[in-house]
């Protein structure tokens, strides 16, 4: 995607003024990342520390990302953005067939709606990518509804009330505890109580 992202914050550049780019990287693939960023048009920084990423994302006014986990760090901070991705073309038709999922952002999946616009396959352009960013640059229809969807997501994944393991140790238990009925229980749904 790093082609078409550097395109994309060319145009955009181009269209709205300088802008800082900053692209967060994990450490193990911060050397590939720069390569690639050194190819775009505009100048881009590239980041690697966890620290780094934290302000990044505190300070960002929209984001252009790949679908994937990155999606969901923006949304629980805040960010608007716009999502891509593209697969090659002998793995698109594979994909269709087995993908049913109506989205392929993660936070969207999470919201239970499609807040993030997405741009997948021949959609995912340099002109549609930064004609789709202007408006969340400013306080527009498009920013306000995302940002009022993202406001739910601390309720929806219940952050701030336990630790991800302790809830995802709970999640397991209750899995092995349903396993672990006996088989009329586990038909009607009736546990006994201890």
């Amino acid at each position: 995607m790093a082609p078409v992202f550097g395109a994309a914050a060319a145009r955009l550049a181009a269209e709205i003024g300088p802008l800082e780019i900053v692209v967060p990287a994990v450490p193990r693939l911060a050397a590939l990342v720069r390569d690639e960023v050194a190819a775009w048009p505009v100048a881009a920084r590239v980041i690697t520390e966890l620290a780094e990423k934290d302000v990044a994302f505190r300070t960002a006014r929209a984001a252009l990302t790949k679908s994937g986990t990155s999606t969901l760090e923006l949304a629980v901070a805040g960010v608007p953005m716009i999502a891509a991705y593209k697969v090659s073309l002998f793995e698109e038709p594979i994909a269709r067939l087995l993908i049913k999922a109506d989205t392929a952002i993660l936070a969207n999946h999470v919201l239970g709606e499609k807040a993030i616009p997405e741009f997948l396959q021949r959609d995912a352009t340099a002109e549609k990518l930064a004609a789709a960013l202007v408006p969340l640059l400013s306080d527009t229809p498009q920013r306000r509804a995302q940002s009022a969807a993202f406001a739910r997501l601390d309720a929806i994944m219940e952050i701030g009330t336990a630790a991800p393991s302790a809830r995802a140790a709970a999640a397991v238990l209750a899995v092995i505890g349903r396993l672990n009925q006996p088989a009329d229980e586990a038909v009607t749904g009736l546990g006994r109580e201890e």
